[in-house]
C-alpha cells in the first residue's frame, strides 16, 4: 500500500492540480496537502479524509488504498457520496512496531506509520471490537507457524487483555512486543506467566506476571495469498 504522501503527489499530477488549489477545492486549510507532502502529516481521517477526496476528485477509499479508477468528470463524487463511503469503513492505526514471532523487536517510537479501512460490519458487528481501541500490527518471523506467518497483519483488540481465556496475544515481555500464547502458571510464587509458540521448533519461557504487559488480543488475520 502506497504512503499517503505517494498517493497524494500521483493524483495531483493525475488531475493537474497544486497543493494549494485542491486544498481549495476541498475546504482545507491552504497547507493542509503541502503538510502531506512534506511529511508533516502522515494520516487523515474523518472529516479531513472527505475533503481531500473531494479537492483530489476521488473517493476516501481510493485515497486509503492509493488505486485509482478513470472516473469522468460528471461522476465525481458528491459530499453526500463521500459520507456515505465513510460509513461502513472504520480507520485502525498501525504504529510504528512489530511484532515478533521469532526472538523480538524492540519497541520504538509508537507513532502511528499508517491507517488501515476495515469494513465497520467486520470489526464492529462480528468481532465486537472498539475502533478506538483496536491497531493493526504486522508479524515478524515463524515461531507462531502456522498459525501466523512472517509477513501477516493482525486485528489486535486492545480491550481484551484477560490471559485468564485461551488466544493469542500482543504482550511486552519485559524485553520485546512479541505475537505468542500466554497463560498463568498455577502455583507460581512470585506469579509467573508462560509465553509459548506455535511453531515446535521454537521454545517457551516462563516470565515473571508483574513484568508482562498485555497489548491485547488478536482477533483477525489478514495474509497475503
Amino acid at each position: 500500500m502506497a504512503s499517503l504522501k505517494t498517493t497524494v503527489a500521483r493524483r495531483l499530477e493525475e488531475i493537474g492540480k497544486n497543493a494549494f488549489e485542491a486544498a481549495r477545492d476541498g475546504g482545507l486549510e491552504r497547507n493542509f496537502i503541502n503538510d502531506i507532502l512534506n511529511d508533516k502529516k502522515k494520516t487523515v481521517r474523518g472529516d479531513n479524509l472527505n475533503k481531500l477526496a473531494k479537492g483530489l476528485n476521488a473517493t476516501p477509499s481510493q485515497i486509503l488504498t492509493g488505486s485509482f479508477d478513470d472516473m469522468p468528470e460528471a461522476d465525481l463524487p458528491s459530499e453526500t457520496d463521500v459520507s456515505a463511503d465513510l460509513s461502513n469503513v472504520v480507520m485502525l492505526p498501525e504504529y510504528d512496531v512489530r511484532l515478533s514471532a521469532g526472538d523480538g523487536f524492540y519497541v520504538g517510537a509508537e507513532t502511528t506509520k499508517r491507517e488501515w479501512p476495515y469494513p465497520r460490519f467486520l470489526v464492529v458487528d462480528q468481532l465486537g471490537v472498539s475502533p478506538n481501541k483496536a491497531t493493526v500490527q504486522e508479524v515478524i518471523g515463524d515461531s507462531m507457524e502456522p498459525t501466523l506467518s512472517s509477513g501477516d497483519f493482525v486485528l489486535i483488540d486492545m480491550n481484551d487483555t484477560r490471559i485468564g481465556l485461551p488466544g493469542i496475544f500482543a504482550v511486552w515481555d519485559g524485553d520485546a512486543l512479541v505475537c505468542k500464547r500466554v497463560e498463568r502458571i498455577p502455583g507460581s510464587e512470585p506469579r509467573e506467566v508462560r509465553i509459548k509458540s506455535d511453531n515446535p521448533l521454537h521454545g517457551e519461557y516462563r516470565v515473571p506476571e508483574e513484568q508482562v504487559r498485555i497489548i491485547g488480543r488478536i482477533r483477525w488475520i489478514t495474509r497475503r495469498a
